[in-house]
């Protein structure tokens, strides 16, 4: 069985699972997403190592979870934990192995301090770019400058169009032995993109699925009335946001422009994918697609990433090749599972460093079992030396969530696919048997020792 050799490793930034080949929002416009989707192999249940952009990207880069990484916050930086130049992580990796390594975008955390010279042939860099404030919100200057949303002029080049037209320069119908990691920045806040994308999105934006309530109000609490007060802790970190969002009435804006954002990248994609049809380079090219974290818009009151919960932890993650059928896996898996699959794709021994399992058995039989769970971390306090540190596990049916404090929740996903009902609290049909039962066989799945839990009485 012949090996790819190339890799295009495509990474788009917030992308939460809103996107049409996972069923998402139904105002989403993602006909690229779409069209891999028909030629990939589809991980319905893929999830970040955490809801942030470092701790995740780094877990996915090392192939590690974030307690082996160090990583659990975006104020860490993996190069205390790593040293630079060792030529540890995927893409160091694959230099070593013998593949030239070109990059642009948002591939590790954007800032200098995230990024080792030593791991790339070439790396594209440029600034992101600044712009003027457009909403009612940014022009409050209550929030930071990034924290804004609105229409570009049409032919306004950006940072994302800038590193495409790079990449896509790169990939040439003869190559072998490239690995080719483009990162789209949006639909990272600002969510601002070209007027053209707001006009795809006229009248009113249905509510996002599982917004509770059917409206958003961010004087109800009662979407918060089954999460125990250290959940409730993480849904008030953003706070401030909702609560101007609704003041400056900009909630529907504020859902449109990342609907914008996202069919802005879902056009880069396709690009790239127009390239690689006029240069066949399916034939020997493996793609991965993925995001680093999902993104919430009132969901429980939150916003933002940052909490346990499946909208800020769901990904889309696609693996399309040469050998791969395409299809779909409900199977959990997550991202720190990328790195292994990618070097047995290739035909290279797995280092013994990554800690996910290969997902190779899958891309060739929609019915392979894998691991069966998907673990993650999130927390509180992470710039002090006593940070609070929680933990989720997925399974194919359950989410558990383990906080600092001993509180809990538990999600029938079965029945409760917007994870309203704690089953900690409100146990229903549920016996104490069968939540004991169901507690320990997720807390089993995590590396931590857990105190003992709480009574769900």
């Amino acid at each position: 069985m012949s090996k790819a050799q190339n890799i295009l490793f495509f990474s788009i930034e917030d992308l939460n699972d809103w996107i049409e080949p996972l069923g998402g929002h139904p105002d989403a416009k993602t006909p690229n997403l779409t069209r891999l989707a028909k030629r990939a192999m589809v991980f319905q249940s893929a999830y970040a190592a955490a809801p942030a952009c470092s701790p995740s990207r780094t877990a996915t880069l090392f192939g590690q979870t974030p307690w082996e990484t160090g990583i659990y916050a975006n104020n860490h930086k993996w190069h205390d934990y790593y040293r630079p130049g060792s030529k540890t992580s995927l893409v160091g990796r694959l230099q070593t192995a013998g593949f030239e390594t070109l990059g642009a975008g948002k591939v590790f955390h954007v800032n200098a301090e995230n990024f080792d010279t030593k791991d790339w042939t070439h790396f594209e860099q440029r600034p992101l770019g600044q712009f003027p404030r457009i909403s009612r919100l940014a022009k409050s200057k209550k929030l930071g400058r990034n924290t804004d949303f609105g229409p570009l002029p049409d032919d306004q080049a950006q940072f994302d169009d800038l590193n495409t037209d790079w990449m896509i320069n790169q990939m040439h119908a003869c190559s072998t032995g490239q690995f080719w990691a483009l990162g789209l920045y949006r639909p990272h806040l600002p969510f601002v993109v070209p007027r053209r994308y707001f006009d795809m999105f006229k009248g009113e934006i249905a509510n996002p699925p599982g917004l509770g309530m059917n409206r958003f109000d961010p004087q109800n609490l009662t979407t918060q009335a089954p999460l125990p007060p250290s959940g409730r802790a993480i849904a008030d970190d953003s706070k401030f946001l909702r609560r101007l969002l609704h003041r400056f009435n900009e909630y529907q804006d504020f859902m449109r422009a990342y609907l914008a954002s996202v069919a802005y990248a879902d056009a880069l994609l396709g690009r790239v994918l127009d390239h690689m049809d006029a240069t066949n380079l399916w034939e020997n090219t493996l793609v991965i697609l993925w995001s680093d974290h999902g993104w919430q818009f009132g969901e429980k009151l939150a916003f933002r990433k940052f909490t346990l919960w499946e909208r800020a932890l769901r990904v889309p993650l696609m693996i399309a090749g040469p050998n791969i059928a395409p299809g779909q896996s409900h199977e959990p898996v997550s991202l720190i599972d990328i790195a292994p699959t990618l070097f047995s794709q290739i035909g290279q021994p797995i280092p013994c460093q990554f800690s996910g399992q290969d997902l190779s058995p899958v891309l060739n039989n929609t019915k392979a079992r894998l691991r069966g769970t998907a673990v993650a971390t999130w927390g509180r306090k992470f710039n002090t030396d006593s940070p609070q540190i929680a933990l989720t596990v997925r399974s194919k049916t359950h989410r558990y969530i383990f906080y600092w404090d001993g509180n809990e929740e538990l999600y029938d996903h079965r029945n409760d696919p917007y994870e309203h009902i704690n089953l900690i609290k409100t146990p229903g049909n549920i016996s104490p048997t069968e939540i004991d039962r169901l507690r320990g066989e997720l807390q089993s799945e995590l590396d931590f020792d857990l105190a003992e839990p709480v009574s769900n009485k």
